[in-house]
C-alpha cells in the first residue's frame, strides 16, 4: 500500500527496441519499497517485443502506462517525451534508461534526502557502471549537501563527475520548470544532453549526494556511448561548448577553455591526417558555427603541439645524459 503522505515520483522510461532488457528495468521499478510513483513507458515506434512487455506491466500494476509515439523521433526527443505526461501532483521526476535498473531502496533513499534538503535541485549517488562503481570523489565527512555553483566549476575543470547517467539521478520538478528549455528539459542539439542538464541545475540549485550504490548502468556494444562517444571523443565537443557558455559568468574557467580548445583542435587535425571522415563530419555538425576552427588558429595549435613534443623529447634526452653508467 502506498502512503498518500509520500510525495509522488513520476518515472519515465524512454525505449526503442529494448525488449532484451526492458523486463528487468520495469521489474526494478515494481520492486521499489517506495510506493507512491507513476511510470510512463515511452515507446518510440519499436518493432520488437517492447510494446508487449510494457502492456504486461500495465496489466500487473496500474501505475504503469504505455505511450507510443505517433511517429519515430530522435533519441533526445523521446527522452523529452517522458516529461510530458507526468501528473501535476508529482513532486519529483526521474528517467530510467530501458537497459538499466534500480536497487529496491532507490526511491526511498532519494526522496528522503530531497525532502530533507529543499534547496537541492537534484540528487545523485554512487552507481554500478557495468562492473565498476563510480560517481566517487566527494568527501563523506563533509555531509551530503554540496553548493551547486562550486560543483559546476569542479565538474567543468574535471575534478569530479558525480552525476552519472539519467538512471543515476532524481530531479525536483520545481527546479526543472525553471530551466531554459522548459517544457522540454533536454537539449536536442547536445549529444551529452543529460550532463548538460546537470550543469544547468548546478548553476541554479544545490546537489545532494547519497554515499551508496543505488542504480545500475549497463554497458554494451548496442549503446550510443559504445558506438560513437569513445570513437569520436564527443566529450571534447561537449566541454568546449559548456566551458565557452559558462566562462562568460565564471572567468576562472578561461584557462580551462583554452586548454580544451587546443586539445580539441589537435584531435581534429589528427583526424584529418588519418582521414577519419566520419568523425570529422560528426564534429563539423555538432561544433557551433561561430566557433569552428579557422586556418590560423589551427596552425597555431598544431605548431604549439609539435614544439611541445620536441621540448619534451629534448628534456628526456638531457635526463638520459645525466644518468651515470657504472
Amino acid at each position: 500500500m502506498k502512503n498518500n503522505s509520500d510525495p509522488l515520483v513520476s518515472i519515465g522510461v524512454p525505449v526503442y527496441n529494448g525488449d532484451k532488457y526492458l523486463n528487468e528495468c520495469l521489474e526494478s521499478i515494481l520492486n521499489q519499497n517506495y510506493k507512491n510513483w507513476e511510470c510512463f513507458i515511452i515507446n518510440n515506434q519499436s518493432t520488437d517485443n517492447t510494446p508487449a512487455i510494457a502492456r504486461s506491466f500495465e496489466k500487473r500494476d496500474p501505475r504503469f502506462r504505455l505511450i507510443t509515439n505517433p511517429e519515430h523521433v530522435s533519441m533526445v526527443a523521446n527522452f523529452n517525451n517522458t516529461f510530458k505526461p507526468i501528473s501535476k501532483k508529482a513532486k519529483y521526476f526521474k528517467v530510467i534508461c530501458a537497459d538499466d535498473w534500480l536497487f529496491p531502496e532507490y526511491l526511498t533513499k532519494m526522496v528522503n534526502m530531497m525532502e530533507k534538503y529543499p534547496q537541492a535541485g537534484f540528487c545523485s549517488s554512487f552507481r554500478m557502471d557495468d562492473k565498476t562503481v563510480n560517481c566517487y570523489g566527494l568527501d563523506y565527512y563533509k555531509g551530503p549537501l554540496y553548493r551547486g555553483k562550486d560543483m559546476l566549476l569542479d565538474h567543468l575543470m574535471r575534478k569530479y563527475e558525480v552525476t552519472g547517467s539519467e538512471t543515476t539521478v532524481l530531479y525536483r520538478i520545481e527546479t526543472l520548470i525553471k530551466t531554459k528549455l522548459y517544457p522540454a528539459i533536454y537539449n536536442e542539439k547536445c549529444y551529452h544532453f543529460d550532463t548538460s542538464l546537470a550543469y544547468e541545475l548546478f548553476n541554479m540549485s544545490d546537489l545532494v549526494f547519497i554515499f551508496q550504490v543505488l542504480s545500475y548502468t549497463r554497458r554494451h556494444e548496442e549503446t550510443y556511448t559504445s558506438q560513437i562517444s569513445k570513437r569520436f571523443r564527443t566529450f571534447l565537443n561537449f566541454f568546449e561548448n559548456e566551458l565557452f557558455l559558462y566562462k562568460q559568468d565564471y572567468p576562472v574557467l578561461e584557462n580551462e577553455y583554452q586548454k580544451i580548445r587546443k586539445t580539441y583542435g589537435y584531435f581534429l587535425f589528427q583526424c584529418h591526417l588519418k582521414r577519419f571522415r566520419q568523425c570529422l563530419e560528426w564534429h563539423h555538425h555538432h561544433l557551433a558555427p561561430e566557433r569552428k576552427f579557422k586556418i590560423r588558429e589551427m596552425f597555431m595549435i598544431v605548431t604549439g603541439q609539435i614544439l611541445n613534443k620536441i621540448k619534451r623529447l629534448f628534456i628526456r634526452l638531457l635526463n638520459l645524459g645525466k644518468v651515470s653508467i657504472p
